[in-house]
């Protein structure tokens, strides 16, 4: 077969009339890369489907008014699709404001991205359909859309970002006329999700890592790069045009080491407030991830001024083998100096986190009932600086004695 697909595909083309496999995994079986999901196609709508599937097949109906549905049989999936053709309102929303269901191979063609991915493999019949001329395309690993840039990427943000991650992971080159459309409709960008964003930006991050055989290491350079051109940042939320890319190239963890390139190249004030802007309004982060990377980048640059060991470690401890993997690109002499206090204190059991201590508020509130409780953070703060520097023991009774000395002070 020109294409292989297994057995249970092969046997249900037989019971479906015009079954297509399409897209990625044609595209990728030409190349000789990876597969991926397998997409199938045709021309029965999801109730004619569902009433011409063999036992040995079920149907879960993803949307009825997109004529998507998942087929599945044993431990084989496989998206199936109506042929349609849609039509989109203004503006880049990634959903089509009507969806017409039609019977020809041919035009349900014309409502995909790229040539690469309208090629439709003809299971029963062993042949490929290629509308586009998108088999020459993937020869000269070329990225092209099937119809004119203009009609492909005017109402649909989400296929801009697909183009430069596409180039990314293929290692195709965009066709000039499809560049220039994709910078020319832009602003379709801020209609889509940031979640999205954020799901295709991490993808392109990782895009070395996709398909093995046709890897480069730093593949995702040249859609940054294509972004800093098209001065795409600042519709995501980074207060820049273009951002000087350096650790990203460097670290294991790509998304930290492209935030760090962010603020360094924007220098914000506040670097909590600016992670907090960009993570959590703009690419919609949940506040525990939020959370998690504010601490581990602070940690990052609080280093980098040298800030004590004692309150570093109080502050960064949970979080610093994440610190460390980034400040050791950065400075190694400063990666190696607060690796070997991190070292001391867990050779040595010392306690960094005030809920690690053997006394509570609730003892405060026992032993002293007239001290007010916005006092307590401070008394307990300062009796873990001082098991720290070991000038007491972790003992609740000697710590319930050494809060007396205290409030002089706190």
């Amino acid at each position: 077969m020109l294409i292989e697909v297994s057995d249970n595909l092969k046997n249900l083309s037989k019971k479906v009339p015009e079954l297509y496999v399409v897209g990625g995994y044609v595209r990728n079986k030409i190349m000789g890369i990876e597969d991926t999901d397998i997409d199938v196609c045709g021309p029965m709508t999801i109730d004619e489907l569902e009433a011409t599937l063999p036992k040995k097949y079920s149907l879960k109906v993803k949307s009825k008014t997109l004529g998507s549905a998942m087929i599945c049989c044993g431990d084989e999936s496989y998206e199936y699709t109506t042929f349609r053709r849609d039509t989109y309102g203004d503006g880049g929303n990634h959903l089509p404001i009507n969806v017409e269901f039609i019977k020809e191979v041919g035009e349900d063609a014309k409502r995909r991205d790229f040539t690469c991915n309208a090629l439709y493999y003809d299971i029963k019949n062993d042949k490929i359909l290629d509308f586009y001329n998108g088999v020459e395309d993937i020869k000269n690993r070329v990225l092209r859309t099937v119809e004119t840039p203009d009609e492909v990427l005017s109402h649909d943000g989400l296929r801009i970002l697909r183009l430069f991650r596409f180039q990314c992971e293929l290692n195709f080159k965009i066709d000039k006329a499809t560049l220039l459309a994709a910078y020319r409709y832009k602003e379709n960008l801020r209609d889509i999700s940031g979640e999205r964003v954020l799901h295709e930006i991490t993808n392109i991050l990782h895009s070395p890592s996709k398909y093995k055989k046709i890897s480069k290491p730093h593949a995702y350079m040249q859609a940054l790069k294509y972004f800093n051109k098209g001065n795409i940042w600042p519709i995501f939320g980074i207060d820049c045009p273009k951002i000087k890319f350096n650790m990203v190239k460097k670290v294991e963890h790509k998304s930290q080491g492209f935030l760090i390139d962010v603020i360094d190249t924007v220098h914000p004030i506040s670097i909590s407030y600016y992670l907090n802007l960009i993570l959590s309004d703009s690419f919609g982060l949940s506040k525990k991830m939020v959370d998690q990377y504010i601490s581990i980048l602070s940690g990052y640059y609080e280093a980098l001024n040298k800030m004590q060991n004692k309150p570093y470690f109080f502050k960064y401890f949970n979080v610093f083998p994440s610190i460390y993997l980034l400040l050791s690109h950065k400075s190694k002499y400063l990666a190696n100096k607060y690796q070997f206090f991190y070292k001391y204190i867990i050779s040595h059991k010392l306690i960094v986190s005030v809920k690690d201590l053997d006394i509570s508020g609730d003892d405060l509130k026992e032993n002293y009932p007239t001290v007010k409780p916005e006092r307590y953070k401070a008394i307990l703060d300062s009796l873990l600086s001082d098991i720290f520097d070991g000038s007491i023991n972790n003992n609740k009774k000697e710590l319930i004695k050494a809060v007396e000395s205290k409030l002089k002070y706190l």
